[in-house]
């Protein structure tokens, strides 16, 4: 079962298999039953060769870290579980106030979220940023995806008096960045079953990924996955998410991966979208303001579109605090 959670050991199995019975045809074949059987194990490998590369080279890693944050105001905590390490950087002087719950976009880290940290240290919170696995400071995993991102925070969220003295936390709002956004849209799917729930008072999604299925449809037009193909491969991806992630409800359709069904946030949201979003463009935004319409939860969504606001590399910008402040005012 271990040799799931390796990225390339499934591939490895199988092309060796192929080559195995592919190679024992000429060497070994004694009758016509044998070379029969022979055949069909070498189609048998063969085909899942091709799969299982094709989960490999979609479960890719980050690439390069970014450093954590640092500094005199900040210090890193670490957790363990069940999962891959855990770390987090929280604001040294932590007192009486409402709580800033953080998680930075793909291939970032928490250094990434100052600028927006430092917003609501003004405002008289406190600060958790919960690195993703693989970045910053946190341990890699050998099959990223977003299920283990989070059962890291569902850890975090529930062990959060290992990291703070929570008598102190008056209310809990959370801070989503693209994939952090994603995670953050899974989590309120378990959190009303957490000991916390019911501080949590809002959310905040800036440009967030929402609907998985769209990565799915990008990762099979650059790896040249045959239509034909394209049921399979996710049948054999949903299989390795599902083993993988056993703490989590399994996914079976690629809607489950998408909102409304992967998440959708009964408190009060707020979503700051990138007018010209260079990295996942407007159907992720279009997909979570659709579900909110079609949803009871209407009245709780106020939505806005920056001009100014890029996906990446906006660690400042002053609309986006102008529009974060004034939510806040109102909630």
């Amino acid at each position: 079962m271990r040799l799931l959670y390796n990225r390339w050991a499934t591939c490895l199995m199988a092309i060796s298999l192929t080559i195995i019975s592919s190679s024992s045809i000429f060497i070994i074949s004694i009758n016509e039953l044998t070379t029969t059987c022979l055949i069909v194990i070498s189609i048998f490998g063969f085909y899942n060769s091709i799969l299982e590369t094709y989960v490999a080279l979609t479960f890719i890693h980050p690439g390069k870290r970014k450093d954590s944050l640092e500094g005199d105001n900040w210090e890193q905590i670490r957790l363990q579980h069940d999962g891959p390490e855990i770390a987090i950087v929280k604001n040294k002087n932590f007192k009486n106030g409402p709580l800033m719950l953080m998680i930075h976009g793909w291939r970032s880290s928490s250094s990434s979220m100052l600028g927006r940290a430092e917003l609501y240290l003004k405002r008289g919170f406190n600060v958790i940023i919960m690195e993703l696995p693989g970045h910053g400071s946190s341990e890699a995993v050998d099959k990223w995806n977003a299920g283990v991102s989070v059962r890291n925070f569902m850890f975090l969220f529930n062990n959060l008096d290992d990291i703070c003295d929570t008598s102190l936390i008056s209310e809990i709002y959370c801070h989503g960045h693209s994939m952090g956004g994603f995670v953050f849209l899974r989590f309120t799917r378990e959190s009303s079953k957490m000991e916390y729930n019911s501080l949590i008072k809002g959310y905040i999604l800036e440009s967030p990924l929402t609907c998985y299925s769209q990565i799915f449809e990008e990762s099979c037009k650059m790896l040249r996955v045959p239509k034909f193909l394209k049921p399979l491969f996710w049948k054999r991806l949903r299989f390795h998410f599902n083993m993988i992630n056993p703490g989590l409800e399994k996914i079976s359709d690629t809607n489950d991966v998408d909102v409304p069904i992967w998440g959708l946030p009964d408190k009060p949201t707020l979503i700051v979208q990138a007018a010209n979003d260079e990295r996942l463009g407007q159907i992720h935004h279009e997909r979570l303001v659709e579900s909110f319409k079609k949803s009871d939860r209407a009245k709780l969504l106020t939505n806005i579109v920056l001009e100014d606001l890029t996906h990446a590399g906006a660690r400042n910008c002053n609309s986006r605090n102008d529009a974060i402040s004034n939510w806040l005012d109102s909630n």
